[in-house]
């Protein structure tokens, strides 16, 4: 889902740089490899009706990518804010609202991966999401779950080789 165009944009910090952090992926060889390429997608969710965008890119011969989640929180409802220290954040990430793949596995044609967590805008919780989806060609797709105390939130995600 970040499985994430990259959105490499500059901070609003002066002198500060983005420099996204590398995800390693897990896997075989081959299977790795039928990830290379740039991903663009979206993602919606079930429940809580968000939305938003996903770029992941894998460079081929490589075993590791980069990859970002954009949310965009639905009606009046607060910006997310990632639950990490804000100077930490902005290590990793180009702007308050993206979130960072944390963790991607490939086995067996299928994806699965994790993003750091976040506070839910909905619920002014940490929520952690994990993701999977099917490799088909030049198309990954499947599902997420969100989970926090005592609630969980699903939804569906796409993207697509460019």
């Amino acid at each position: 889902m970040r499985t994430t165009v990259i959105l490499l944009a500059g901070l609003a910090s002066a002198g500060c740089r983005y420099r996204p952090e590398p995800i390693p992926i897990q896997g075989e060889r081959a299977e790795i490899a039928r990830l290379a390429g740039t991903w663009v997608g979206e993602y919606t969710g079930t429940v809580s009706g968000r939305t938003g965008s996903i770029t992941f890119v894998l460079k081929a011969g490589t075993d590791s990518a980069f990859g970002d989640v954009l949310m965009i929180p639905t009606g009046n409802r607060n910006a997310l804010m990632p639950a990490d220290n804000p100077v930490d954040h902005r290590s990793h990430a180009g702007s308050p609202q993206v979130l960072r793949v944390s963790f991607v596995s490939v086995v067996s044609g299928r994806v699965f991966g994790t993003l750091e967590p976040y506070i839910a805008p909905d619920c002014e919780c940490i929520v952690r999401t994990t993701f999977d989806g099917a490799v088909g060609g030049d198309a990954v797709e499947g599902t997420f779950v969100t989970r926090a105390r005592g609630f969980e939130q699903t939804g569906r995600w796409r993207v697509m080789r460019k």
